[in-house]
C-alpha cells in the first residue's frame, strides 16, 4: 500500500496505521487515535481536517502555511494597508503603525464565495480550453498536411509528363524538398503541441488545486493558494496569449517554374497564416459588449450645490467618490493645500472635512475596493497617500515633481504629465514607462484606467487619447480645452467639454455616442468628473466649485 496512506505521526514511531483524516493546517495525514488527540488539544482542535476517505485522491495540494522571513511560524494575520499575508512576528516589525491587521481566518472567512476565487478558477478554466483548442488546432494541421502532400505530388506528377525526361532530377530534388519541408513543419508543430501539452497540464493542476480546496480545503488554505496562484496566472496568460500570436497556420503548396528553363519545375512554398484560436482572458471576455443589447446610462438630477469655499483662485481640478459616499474635491489653489471631503445625503451635499497638506494637490484616486486614495503634489517630489475612512495622511511614495493627473487600479497607480505616463506599484516600484509622442506640450490634466481592457485613457488641453501599455494609440477625439474623464460599467467614455459645457459620451471603440449632459441640465463649465465604484452616481463639478449628483440607471 502507498506509504501516502499511512499516518504521519505514527509513522514516524515506526508504527503502520492507516490515516482516515488529513490536517491541513498542520499538512499531516492522521489515524483514527491521532485524530482524537487532534480534537482533544487545545492547540489543535480548532484545525481543519479533511476525511480522506471521501476525498478519494491522496495527492493533496501543498499551501506555503509558514512565513518567508520568520520560518518557524505560520502566516496568521493580513495587512490590509500593505496588502500583504504576514505572520505574529512581522506585526511589530512592519505593522506596528498598520490600523487594519486582520486574522486570516476573518480576511478568508468568504473566499471560497469570493471574486478573487471565481476569477482565478475561471482564468484557469478559460487558459485550459484555449490551450485545448490550440493542441487541437496543431492536430488539424498535421493532417492537414498529410493528405495535401498527397495532392502536391499528383499536381507535381502532372506537370512533370508535359516536360522532357532530362528534368526528372529536379523533380526529384522537388520531392526531396517537399519530405524536408513537411518535416521540418510537422516537427515544429509537433514540439508547439508538447509545450501546449506542459503547460496545460501545469493550468489543469492549478485548477484542480482549486476546485480541490473549494470542496476539501480550509478558507486558510485557499486564500494562500489564490495569492500564490495570482502571482503565476499573470505570466502564464502572457505566455498563452504569446502563443496564439507566434504559431501560425503552416501549409505546403507547389509553384510552378515560370519558364521551361531547366534549372526547376517548380519549388515547394510555405504559407503561414494566423492561427484560427485566439486567447482572451476571463475579464476581457466579461467586458465584451453583444451590439444591440447595450442599455446605456440615463442620469437624473439629484443633488444640485455651489461650495462656498471662498478662496482666491479657486480652482477645482478632481474628485473622487468613496465607497461610504465621501466626495474628496482637489482644490488646485494658488496660495492653499486643501482637499475638502463633503458628505452625500439623500438630497444634499454637507461639509464633512478638510485635509491638509504641503502644497497644492492637482489629482485624486482611491485604490479600487479599498479605504486608501493618491494624491498628486505638482510642486512637491512625492504622492501623498490617504486613509479615506479616518481621513488621515498616510505614506508617501517618490516619483519625483510636476506629476498632475492620476488614476489608480486594485493594486497599482499611474500619474502623468507633459510627456510620460509612469505606471507604478503602491511600493513606489516603477512597472512601466510611457512616452507620448502627441508633442503637445500641455499637462496630462486628466488620467483613467480603462479595467475593462487594460488601457489608459488620457486628456490634455485639446485631445482625449486612448493608448495601449506600449503607448500605441488606438483611438483620439477633439475636446475644446480642459477636460475630465471617466468610464462606466459597460465601457463607454465620458469626457466633460469644459468650453461648451456639456458632457459627451464616447463608445468603448472612441465613436462619438452622443452628449448627454447640457447647459440645459445646470452644467456650467465642467471639469472634474467621476462614478462612484458601483456606477449608482455620477459626479460633475466645475473649477469654481459647483457640485452636481446624478443617479444613473
Amino acid at each position: 500500500m502507498d506509504s501516502d496512506s499511512y499516518c504521519d505521526p505514527c509513522s514516524g514511531e515506526g508504527k503502520s496505521l492507516i490515516a482516515i483524516r488529513f490536517c491541513s493546517d498542520c499538512e499531516e495525514r492522521l489515524c483514527k487515535d491521532c485524530v482524537e488527540y487532534h480534537k482533544k488539544f487545545k492547540a489543535t482542535k480548532s484545525h481543519h481536517l479533511m476525511d480522506l476517505t471521501s476525498i478519494g485522491q491522496l495527492n493533496i495540494p501543498k499551501t506555503k502555511n509558514f512565513c518567508e522571513v520568520h520560518l518557524d511560524i505560520p502566516l496568521d494575520f493580513y495587512c490590509t494597508q500593505h496588502d500583504i499575508v504576514c505572520c505574529r512576528a512581522c506585526i511589530p516589525s512592519s505593522h506596528q503603525s498598520c490600523k487594519e491587521v486582520h486574522p486570516l481566518e476573518i480576511a478568508s472567512k468568504h473566499i471560497k464565495k469570493s471574486s478573487l476565487f471565481e476569477d482565478t478558477l475561471k482564468e484557469w478554466q478559460n487558459i485550459g480550453k484555449t490551450l485545448d483548442n490550440l493542441k487541437q488546432d496543431r492536430k488539424n494541421n498535421v493532417d492537414e498536411m498529410e493528405k495535401v502532400e498527397s495532392a502536391i505530388l499528383v499536381e507535381i506528377s502532372k506537370w512533370k509528363n508535359d516536360l522532357i525526361k532530362q528534368i526528372n532530377t529536379l523533380e526529384e530534388k522537388l520531392k526531396t524538398d517537399l519530405s524536408n519541408a513537411k518535416k521540418k513543419n510537422i516537427d515544429q508543430l509537433r514540439k508547439d503541441n508538447s509545450e501546449i501539452s506542459k503547460l496545460n497540464d501545469v493550468v489543469q493542476k492549478k485548477k484542480q488545486e482549486l476546485e480541490f480546496l473549494k470542496e476539501h480545503g480550509s478558507n486558510n488554505q485557499l486564500y494562500l493558494t489564490l495569492r500564490e496562484q495570482g502571482k503565476g496566472v499573470q505570466n502564464v496568460v502572457k505566455q498563452v496569449e504569446e502563443m496564439t500570436l507566434l504559431y501560425k497556420e503552416v501549409a505546403l503548396k507547389f509553384e510552378k517554374a515560370g519558364d521551361m528553363d531547366i534549372k526547376s519545375i517548380g519549388s515547394i512554398l510555405v504559407t503561414r497564416e494566423e492561427c484560427g484560436v485566439q486567447h482572451s482572458p476571463v475579464k476581457f471576455q466579461q467586458a465584451q459588449v453583444q451590439p444591440g443589447r447595450v442599455t446605456l446610462t440615463t442620469f437624473t438630477k439629484k443633488i444640485t450645490k455651489q461650495l462656498n469655499l471662498n478662496r482666491t483662485g479657486l480652482s477645482v481640478t478632481d474628485i473622487a467618490v468613496t465607497t461610504d459616499n465621501k466626495v474628496f474635491l482637489c482644490s488646485f489653489e494658488i496660495d492653499g493645500r486643501k482637499v475638502y471631503v463633503y458628505n452625500i445625503k439623500e438630497d444634499n451635499l454637507s461639509y464633512h472635512a478638510s485635509l491638509s497638506l504641503k502644497s497644492a494637490p492637482f489629482g485624486i484616486s482611491i485604490l479600487m475596493g479599498t479605504t486608501k486614495a493618491v494624491i498628486t503634489l505638482p510642486y512637491e517630489s512625492y504622492v501623498q497617500f490617504v486613509n479615506t475612512k479616518n481621513l488621515k495622511l498616510d505614506k508617501t511614495i517618490e516619483v519625483g515633481k510636476g506629476w498632475y493627473g492620476i488614476t489608480t487600479s486594485k493594486d497599482c497607480f499611474a500619474v502623468g504629465k507633459t510627456d510620460e505616463i509612469r505606471i507604478l506599484k503602491q511600493n513606489g516600484e516603477i512597472i512601466k514607462t510611457i512616452v507620448l509622442s502627441d508633442n503637445m506640450f500641455f499637462i496630462v490634466s486628466s488620467l483613467l484606467f480603462n479595467h475593462h481592457d487594460d488601457s489608459i485613457i488620457h486628456c490634455k488641453s485639446g485631445q482625449l487619447r486612448r493608448i495601449q501599455l506600449d503607448g500605441t494609440v488606438i483611438y483620439q477625439y477633439d475636446v475644446t480645452g480642459k477636460a475630465g474623464l471617466a468610464v462606466d460599467a459597460q465601457g463607454n467614455v465620458y469626457v466633460s467639454e469644459y468650453n461648451k459645457s456639456e458632457i459627451h459620451r464616447l463608445q468603448p471603440d472612441g465613436r462619438f455616442c452622443d452628449v448627454v449632459l447640457t447647459g440645459n441640465d445646470g452644467i456650467e463649465k465642467p471639469y472634474a468628473i467621476t462614478f462612484n465604484e458601483s456606477y449608482t452616481k455620477f459626479v460633475v463639478a466645475n473649477t469654481s466649485g459647483l457640485v452636481q449628483i446624478y443617479d444613473c440607471k
